[in-house]
């Protein structure tokens, strides 16, 4: 017999088994002292609450503005057609992929999740349309005209924050 004390780290290392099974399943324990929520979902879940609570504060801006002015003129209406949505390639193009790549992210999450996005997008875009409108009667409204595009903003920002925080996770 090879006295063990002899061999090399190599052949000693060589000699131990390859996979060991624990005593117990670890899963329980681990499971106890991981917080109740998943630390993913939170970003996500802020972002969503401050594009729903950005669009409503415009929606809210926009009612009060539609009802303090008068209904517009021809000229005005003419004037206010120029806000509409940028019609730049490069512009439209990375949008286009961005929405794309939130459609695919979004059909990951579970439906809960996946149902507050949506209504929280369908409220960026109602306050949207209301601050286009309201465009309509006040063109030259500098207020009007900042909402409508932070709108914008939002909507972007939701898509960019859904397809950060679905991100895989990469090991390191």
């Amino acid at each position: 017999m090879k006295d063990p004390s002899l061999e090399s780290l190599d052949q000693r290392l060589a000699n131990l088994p390859r996979d060991i099974e624990p005593r117990r399943d670890l899963w329980p324990g681990i499971r106890a002292r991981l917080p109740h929520t998943a630390r993913r979902a939170r970003p996500m879940l802020y972002a969503a609450a401050a594009g729903l609570a950005g669009a409503c504060v415009a929606g809210a801006l926009t009612w009060a503005l539609l009802r303090a002015h008068p209904t517009p003129d021809a000229a005005e209406l003419l004037r206010a057609q120029a806000f509409d949505e940028p019609r730049n390639p490069r512009y439209v193009a990375a949008r286009d992929d961005l929405e794309v790549s939130f459609r695919e992210r979004l059909a990951q999450l579970d439906p809960a999740t996946r149902a507050k996005i949506e209504a929280s997008l369908a409220v960026i875009r109602r306050a949207h349309e209301d601050i286009r409108k309201a465009l309509a009667s006040d063109p030259g409204s500098p207020v009007l005209e900042q909402l409508w595009q932070s709108t914008w903003h939002d909507e972007l920002d939701l898509y960019d924050h859904v397809v950060q925080n679905t991100q895989p996770m990469t090991r390191t």
